[in-house]
């Protein structure tokens, strides 16, 4: 008799946090997840954005605590550990993700750490709109601060800068990059 191992589904609603297995990984097969930690006086810092093909799980981290929290309804695919060599170029891109989210949480001008994940963001989650690129993702100016290393008030602040010079725009809830400003949002990881 063979018996074949079967990839069990979860599906999880906006704003649960999905739950820790050790020796398993996650796939994300819709929807979007922000992993995260926090410092001991409670301050927390986004370690990554991830969706669609992308596999995240704490077995690919050391931070303690570490959550992974829905941004949206996600459905999720496990992986054992037996089957995580069919998922290298996806470990890969995790690590990769991982380390630019780093060097730009370190960026001393807040301006430019805000710029470069914008573009990052219009690179991952954006969709071609006749004025530019919207970006799909949703995301609080508290959300993009934790992913900065900043605060609420400064993205705010430098949101409303960019939306002044011309190279963002508002389309209901969501940002816009528009198209003449283009050339300033080149980075990919």
């Amino acid at each position: 008799m063979i018996y074949v191992e079967t990839a069990a589904s979860h599906v999880y609603k906006r704003r649960e946090m999905i739950s820790r297995r050790d020796n398993y990984l996650w796939k994300i097969e819709s929807g979007v997840v922000r992993s995260l930690t926090w410092t001991e006086d409670g301050q927390v810092i986004c370690s990554g954005l991830w969706a669609h093909g992308d596999v995240i799980g704490s077995e690919l981290t050391n931070l303690n605590p570490y959550e992974m929290e829905c941004l949206t309804d996600v459905q999720l695919t496990e992986i054992s550990r037996s089957h995580w060599g069919n998922y290298v170029n996806e470990i890969i891109r995790h690590s990769q993700t991982n380390e630019f989210l780093l060097k730009i949480s370190h960026c001393r001008a807040k301006d430019d750490a805000l710029r470069q994940l914008l573009g990052w963001l219009t690179n991952r989650f954006g969709e071609d709109d006749r004025q530019g690129r919207l970006i799909g993702l949703q995301l609080t100016h508290q959300e993009i601060a934790e992913l900065i290393g900043s605060t609420r008030v400064t993205v705010t602040r430098i949101i409303n800068d960019l939306e002044k010079g011309g190279f963002l725009s508002r389309k209901g809830r969501k940002l816009l990059f528009l198209a003449d400003s283009s050339e300033q949002w080149h980075y990919e990881i």
